[in-house]
């Protein structure tokens, strides 16, 4: 992996691709191939959108090798890791961890003493080798189901 950066305004078609590909290809456990579910879940994962998101409030990071995104994270103010996505063809080479560290750095700079975020079925196992713990029972999200996380964040 090159490095993570900040995502820029250049960058939204891309991120809109791994975002799809992402839940796609790799997020099967949680909509089990529901059509619906899929559609549901990706129906915000447009260019346009992501350009909105660009433009916005929230820190969207992305992890980049060989000149191409290969993953894409993003925070908000209010202490939530919004998501955490990994193309399918670069997934296992430490672009995730990469950015989950990244985004944890950034909000215990903001003053977050705790991060929070709903983790997929898929990336469950991810999160709490790094630190995570469940906090409540699952809720619903995009047609599909949820599990709610937190994780203390040390001094910046």
């Amino acid at each position: 992996m090159e490095r993570v950066r900040a995502a820029r305004p250049e960058d939204a078609p891309r991120i809109s691709a791994v975002l799809i590909a992402s839940i796609r290809e790799l997020c099967a456990p949680d909509h089990e191939g529901d059509v619906a579910a899929i559609d549901a879940w990706i129906a915000n994962k447009t260019p346009e959108q992501v350009a909105v998101w660009l433009e916005g409030e929230h820190g969207v990071r992305v992890a980049v090798e060989g000149g191409e995104i290969a993953a894409v994270g993003a925070v908000s103010g209010a202490g939530e890791v919004l998501l955490l996505y990994v193309a399918p063809e670069y997934r296992g080479r430490g672009h995730s961890a990469a950015l989950l560290e990244v985004l944890e750095a950034e909000l215990s700079e903001a003053g977050h003493d705790e991060a929070r975020l709903v983790s997929t079925k898929t990336a469950h196992g991810f999160y709490l080798r790094h630190g995570w713990r469940n906090d409540g029972p699952e809720v619903a999200c995009f047609r599909t189901r949820g599990q709610p996380m937190r994780k203390p964040l040390g001094p910046a």
